[in-house]
């Protein structure tokens, strides 16, 4: 049993903890190797204790002289201060870059001519001459069927051949009956 042991690898687990915000080692030294975390550097870490000390629970309290975020355009570098902008996950956009970045990102493909997605040009089928895509060819497909299941059935060659045997039944019996009326007048033998 020990030799298995000995024998399979483990997995340990890291015990450095990331900062989410700065990416560095939280309560890392500056001096050992790996970058140690800026937002609890020994000014900052010391006011953020003094913050939590007076909130409850784990709640950080902003001072009234905390300096405004300056609004820098994340593509171009750009400063937003007082301009027309938008924000994201990745920060604030000058509104030429988010529109250049929209172009970018636009879906590349053709439109269906059914639901007027955007689809690859590969992933469209011709369906009774017009180009849809696939979930619409197969909505046009179980539509089909559920009509065809609606509708009734034909029944005109049904009734032509019924009253073609009608015609010939009665033909028939016309000439049974001349037989008879003849035989009775004693016309035929």
């Amino acid at each position: 049993m020990k030799e298995l042991i000995a024998s399979e690898s483990f997995q340990v687990m890291s015990t450095e903890l990331v900062c989410p915000d700065c990416g560095g080692i939280i309560g890392g030294n500056p001096d050992d190797a790996g970058r140690a975390c800026s937002c609890w550097s020994n000014k900052a870490g010391g006011a953020a204790l003094e913050n939590r000390s007076k909130t409850s629970g784990d709640t950080g309290v902003k001072t009234a002289g905390a300096h405004p975020q300056t609004k820098i355009c994340c593509q171009c570098g750009k400063d937003l201060a007082g301009k027309k902008r938008l924000r994201d996950s990745r920060g604030y956009w000058c509104y030429a870059c988010h529109k250049l970045d929209q172009e970018a990102n636009k879906p590349k493909g053709e439109k269906c001519a059914d639901c007027s997605r955007i689809v690859a040009a590969t992933a469209l089928s011709d369906f009774e001459g017009r180009k849809i895509c696939g979930s619409c060819r197969n909505d046009r497909k179980e539509m089909a069927v559920a009509e065809r299941r609606r509708s009734g059935i034909n029944t005109s060659h049904y009734d032509q051949l019924a009253k073609s045997r009608l015609l010939w039944m009665v033909a028939i019996v016309a000439v049974l009956l001349a037989i008879i009326i003849l035989r009775h007048f004693n016309i035929i033998g």
